[in-house]
């Protein structure tokens, strides 16, 4: 006989009522792989957990890693940092000493009958300086911190002049105003004095400064005045 919709819904009752019998109805009219959708589905839940858990345990390891690599970067820029003051160092100090070896060759061009002034005889000078009132303890200090001094005839009126020299391999601004205020306070001492820096190069900032102070430069051994640098259009 025909199946009438009051039977379905009878049907529908039944099942309801009797929850075993839908357990069965499914797997009457279900195939076996939607039976199994359930399993399948929770066995994915637990594949997905356990990646999800491998994930983090592997980003974590990455994100340590990438920080003791963000340490060593900042490690290294340290130590780069480090090596390549002590290699400026290092130039500085040979080109000091070259320039201290060197001194009547290096200075030609400024004066003549060049003599180094040595540490000793430097500081027996401001000493007296300061036993009569013309410097200062602080201005001592100051003088005796420049990197050489020499002294000779001028060549433009054989006058006894003193040189103050600030060496450094590339000279900047801090240079030029350190040659420039200890010349001034070694002119207190009442002998003419020129204040020069040397190196191998100069910065524009540092160059148009010495050109305001009135600084010679030397650069590689070759004297330039102030009035030279700022006309040489190739500076």
């Amino acid at each position: 006989m025909p199946f009438a919709v009051q039977d379905f819904r009878d049907l529908v009752q039944l099942l309801e009522e009797r929850p075993e019998w839908r357990a069965e109805m499914r797997r009457l009219v279900l195939s076996d792989e939607y039976l199994t959708l359930p399993e399948q589905i929770a066995d994915l839940r637990r594949e997905v957990a356990e990646l999800r858990r491998d994930f983090e345990r592997r980003f974590n390891r990455v994100e340590a890693r990438l920080d003791q690599l963000t340490d060593d970067v900042e490690q290294l820029k340290s130590n780069v940092g480090r090596l390549t003051d002590d290699v400026g160092e290092l130039k500085g100090q040979g080109l000091e000493n070259r320039y201290r070896e060197h001194a009547p060759s290096y200075f030609s061009g400024l004066i003549r009958r060049c003599r180094v002034v040595g540490s000793s005889q430097l500081n027996e000078l401001l000493e007296d300086a300061v036993d009569r009132g013309v410097l200062s303890q602080g201005d001592l200090n100051n003088v005796t911190l420049a990197d050489l001094v020499v002294r000779g005839r001028r060549l433009a009126d054989r006058q006894e002049v003193m040189v103050v020299v600030e060496i450094s391999w590339v000279i900047d601004r801090n240079d030029v105003r350190r040659a420039a205020d200890r010349a001034a306070l070694l002119a207190k001492l009442g002998t003419p004095v020129m204040p020069v820096v040397a190196g191998v190069s100069i910065t524009e900032p540092a160059a148009a400064m010495a050109r305001n102070l009135n600084v010679r430069q030397l650069l590689n051994g070759r004297s330039e005045s102030p009035a030279e640098r700022a006309a040489d259009p190739e500076s």
